[in-house]
């Protein structure tokens, strides 16, 4: 498929993104580390969509508020560790009072990789598009310490400084793989108890986010949700009903439609484009749906914005 989303910039290098949001260049090529703080007093706190072709990961110290990426608002607060991943929409609206480090990164900087994991998209919180990760306050310090050690080294340039950062990056990592691993298995812990309608949901939104993030390009049908949850469609569709008031199907349709007008909203993509984006093949079936759904097409909706 081509490229549905030339509408939205994406920028050529870490450089060029320092320079649209206002700060110093990174001072290595394929890796840039930033504090915060010290961002705040230059940087663009508000931006329209953009995309990125590098890899970020970041650590909330205090403050917080909402962030959108990728058509889907996300809550950071205190000790939030956060991700962001090539070609991935980002709505920049930043609260002034952050405090924490980010650090973006390219594969040619990944040459101390963490073990078992060759390159950054093996990554566990890359692959799977994991937006944030929760961290316990014990947990936060580890990391922040990293960060404060690598911001050390990176202000003050020596001949050694590159070697050393590239080995907290993988420290950093590494932490990063523990931590998704532990909300990993306090998720299925939850998911043990959660009913087949709750199950049924996060399916859902996990399948919109990988279309959206362009992970996938195919929707998953009823059938594979059925498959996933180990049930058959009468029974994923008996029990969605009961649970839920509704059917799969519009569920499934209600959530892809509110994508749609997220997307009609706050980007200029073309509406065959945004169709094809939520996995519809279908431009005049996305149209006649949407209007089922919100009593105007998407033109009219975009228009009366």
């Amino acid at each position: 498929m081509a490229d549905l989303n030339t509408s939205i910039p994406l920028f050529s290098s870490i450089e060029e993104y320092n320079r649209k949001i206002q700060i110093p260049v990174p001072r290595y090529t394929h890796f840039d580390l930033r504090d915060f703080e010290d961002n705040m007093k230059t940087v663009k706190l508000k931006m329209s969509p953009f995309r990125i072709p590098f890899f970020q990961v970041a650590l909330l110290e205090s403050g917080g508020g909402e962030v959108k990426s990728d058509g889907e608002a996300y809550d950071l607060n205190q000790f939030t560790l956060f991700f962001n991943l090539p070609g991935q929409i980002i709505y920049w609206d930043v609260p002034q009072d952050w405090r924490g480090f980010y650090c973006c990164l390219e594969e040619a900087f990944y040459t101390v990789p963490v073990e078992g994991f060759p390159t950054l998209y093996d990554l566990p919180f890359f692959k799977s598009r994991t937006p944030a990760i929760q961290l316990q306050k014990e947990e936060a310090s580890l990391v922040l310490d990293l960060f404060r050690r690598m911001h050390q080294e990176y202000s003050q340039p020596s001949p050694y400084n590159q070697a050393i950062i590239k080995s907290y990056v993988s420290a950093v990592l590494t932490y990063c793989v523990r931590f998704y691993d532990r909300q990993v298995r306090d998720q299925q812990e939850q998911d043990r108890t959660a009913s087949i309608g709750e199950r049924f949901k996060k399916q859902v939104h996990q399948s919109i986010a990988a279309l959206v993030s362009d992970l996938t390009q195919q929707a998953p049908s009823i059938s594979d949700y059925a498959a996933a949850l180990f049930i058959t469609p009468k029974h994923l569709s008996e029990t969605v009903k009961k649970e839920l008031g509704v059917t799969p199907t519009a569920y499934v349709n209600h959530h892809l439609m509110q994508e749609a007008q997220k997307l009609l909203r706050s980007t200029d993509l073309q509406i065959k484009e945004i169709a094809f984006q939520l996995g519809f093949q279908d431009v005049s079936y996305f149209n006649r749906l949407f209007k089922k759904l919100t009593e105007r097409t998407p033109a009219q909706y975009r228009k009366a914005l």
